[in-house]
C-alpha cells in the first residue's frame, strides 16, 4: 500500500496534520498503537481539565457564603467525576475518528517501525501490514519519565496516567515533581479533600518559569494546605502497614520521612521512539529526541518530527504547529509560526499563564530591559469575582512587550492577548491605546502595559 503521507502517532501532532494533508489532496494514513487523541487526550491535558473543572465547582461551593448562599450541602461523588470525565474523553476521541473518516485518511491501528526510508512494518496482535509513501510526520509524543529509586514498583506508586483512573480521593498524596503536573494535580486532589505534600528537588516549583510567578504560586498553594518541600532529594520507598513511607534529604543534608496512601512519581516526560527502529534508517537521535531542523526535517529529509518527539517544547499546541510547519514544507508553502512566542498554561488554584522571556532570561540577553506589575486586587472585576490573588507581569524591551507572566484568575485565558502582542511586535503605545472592555480581567494586561510607557 503506497501513501502521499504516513503520520505515525495520532495525538494533537499527528490528527489535525493527516486531516490538513488530505485536504490538501494527499492520501494520508495515519498509525497509532493507543487510542486516537494521544496523551493529551486520554491521560493529559483533557482528563486532568476536567477533573479540574470538577475541583473548582468544590472550590466555588465552599466559598459560597462569601456571595450570599449560606447553608449550602454537598457530598463529593468521586465516581461521578471520573464517569464525567471518561464521557469527555470518548466524545472527543470519537470526534477525531469521525473527523479523519470524513477526510478520507485511513486510520491503521498498530506500532510501527521502519524497514527502510520509505517502508513501515505495523504490527498489531499478531498481523503485520507493511505500507510505503513518500513522506513521514513521525509523532509518537513522549512517555513518563521516572527517577531510579528503589520501591519504585510497589503498589499504589503511580504515574500521571494511572492517577487519572484511581477509584477514590486519596486520603493523603505525596507527589515527587513540583512541575506542571505535580502542581495541578496536587490543586486538584487538595481541593477534593486529600492531604497532599509535594517533593520538589529544585530549589522552586515550576522550576523553567518566571521565578517571581513560582514564588508566589508556593505561597498560594502553601495557603491551600499544601506542603511543599524543596531541594528534596528522594533515596527511597518502602512499604508499610499503613501504606508508603517514602525518605531522603535535601540537599542541605536534612533528612525527612513521610507516609502516604498513594505516591505521584511526576518527574517529568521523554520522547518516545523506542521500537521505531530509527538507527536503521539513520534518522539521528540525541540525549533529548529526535533531532530536526527549522522544519522540522529529521536527517533523512523526507521524513519529519514533531511535538515531544522531538524532546522539545512538550506541549500539544507546539506539537500541533510544528507538524503544521512540516507540512507546508513538504507541499513548497512558507511557513514563519514563530516558536520562540509560546503561550503555556498551568491549572492551579489560582492558574498561571506566561508567554515570551522570564525576567531572568530577558536580563541574561539584554540590557534595559522594564518590569511592572498590576495586582489583580486592584481590578474592580477581579474584585466581584472574589479572585484578588496574583498579578500581571510584563517585560518590556525598545517600546516592544517581549515577556508576559500572569498568576489569577482565567490566567489561560488572559495570556492569549500577551501572545498576539508579542507575536505581532505591537508597540506599548499602540497596545495601550487599543479600547478594552471594562470591567474586565483583560484590563490588568491593558495597566500593566501603561506601567511600562
Amino acid at each position: 500500500m503506497n501513501k502521499d503521507l504516513i503520520v505515525i502517532g495520532a495525538g494533537p501532532g499527528g490528527y489535525e496534520v493527516a486531516i490538513k494533508a488530505s485536504q490538501h489532496g494527499l492520501k494520508v494514513a495515519i498509525v497509532e498503537k493507543g487510542e486516537l487523541g494521544g496523551t493529551c487526550l486520554n491521560q493529559g491535558c483533557i482528563p486532568t481539565k476536567a477533573f479540574y473543572q470538577s475541583a473548582l465547582v468544590h472550590k466555588t461551593l465552599t466559598e459560597a457564603e462569601e456571595f450570599g448562599f449560606n447553608n449550602v450541602q454537598y457530598e463529593v461523588d468521586f465516581a461521578h467525576i471520573q464517569s464525567r470525565k471518561n464521557n469527555i474523553v470518548s466524545n472527543l476521541r470519537n470526534n477525531i475518528k469521525m473527523m479523519l473518516e470524513k477526510n478520507n485518511v485511513e486510520i491503521i491501528k498498530g506500532e510501527a517501525s521502519f524497514l527502510d526510508e520509505h517502508t513501515i512494518i505495523v504490527r498489531n496482535d499478531g498481523e503485520d501490514k507493511t505500507l510505503s509513501a513518500d513522506y513521514f510526520i513521525i509523532a509518537t509524543g513522549s512517555v513518563e519519565k521516572t527517577i531510579k529509586i528503589p520501591g519504585l514498583d510497589l503498589p499504589n506508586i503511580l504515574t500521571s496516567k494511572e492517577l487519572l483512573e484511581i477509584n477514590k480521593v486519596p486520603t493523603k498524596l505525596i507527589i515527587v515533581g513540583g512541575g506542571v503536573i505535580g502542581v495541578e494535580f496536587a490543586s486538584i486532589f487538595r481541593e477534593l479533600g486529600s492531604e497532599v505534600t509535594i517533593y520538589e528537588y529544585m530549589d522552586r516549583i515550576l522550576p523553567l518559569f518566571d521565578s517571581e510567578i513560582s514564588t508566589r504560586l508556593k505561597s498560594l498553594l502553601k495557603r491551600r494546605g499544601i506542603e511543599i518541600i524543596n531541594d528534596a532529594l528522594v533515596e527511597k520507598i518502602e512499604q508499610s502497614e499503613d501504606g508508603l513511607i517514602l525518605s531522603g534529604k535535601t540537599k542541605k543534608g536534612k533528612e525527612f520521612i513521610d507516609n502516604a496512601e498513594y505516591i505521584l512519581i511526576a518527574t517529568g516526560r521523554k520522547a518516545n521512539y523506542d521500537g521505531l527502529n530509527l538507527d536503521k534508517i539513520n534518522v539521528l537521535c540525541d540525549k533529548n529526541g529526535i533531532v530536526v531542523n527549522e522544519n522540522m526535517q529529521t536527517t533523512v529529509e523526507h521524513i519529519y518530527a514533531v511535538g515531544d518527539v522531538t524532546g522539545s517544547n512538550m506541549l500539544a499546541h507546539v506539537a500541533t504547529f510544528q507538524s503544521f510547519k512540516a507540512l507546508d514544507h513538504l507541499l513548497g508553502k512558507e511557513n514563519n509560526t514563530d516558536f520562540m512566542v509560546v503561550p503555556s498554561c498551568v491549572f492551579t488554584f489560582p492558574e498561571v499563564a506566561t508567554v515570551g522571556l522570564s525576567e531572568e532570561d530577558a536580563k541574561s540577553r539584554y540590557e534595559n530591559i522594564k518590569t511592572n506589575k498590576y495586582l489583580f486586587r486592584a481590578s474592580g472585576k477581579a474584585q466581584t469575582m472574589g479572585e484578588v490573588d496574583g498579578f500581571v507581569k510584563v517585560i518590556s524591551k525598545d517600546d516592544l512587550l517581549i515577556g508576559c507572566h500572569i498568576i489569577g484568575p482565567d490566567a489561560s485565558s488572559l495570556i492569549q492577548a500577551a501572545t498576539i502582542l508579542i507575536e505581532r511586535k505591537i508597540s506599548l503605545k499602540d497596545a495601550a491605546n487599543i479600547i478594552h472592555a471594562h470591567p474586565t480581567l483583560p484590563e490588568a494586561i491593558l495597566e500593566a502595559i501603561r506601567g511600562l510607557i
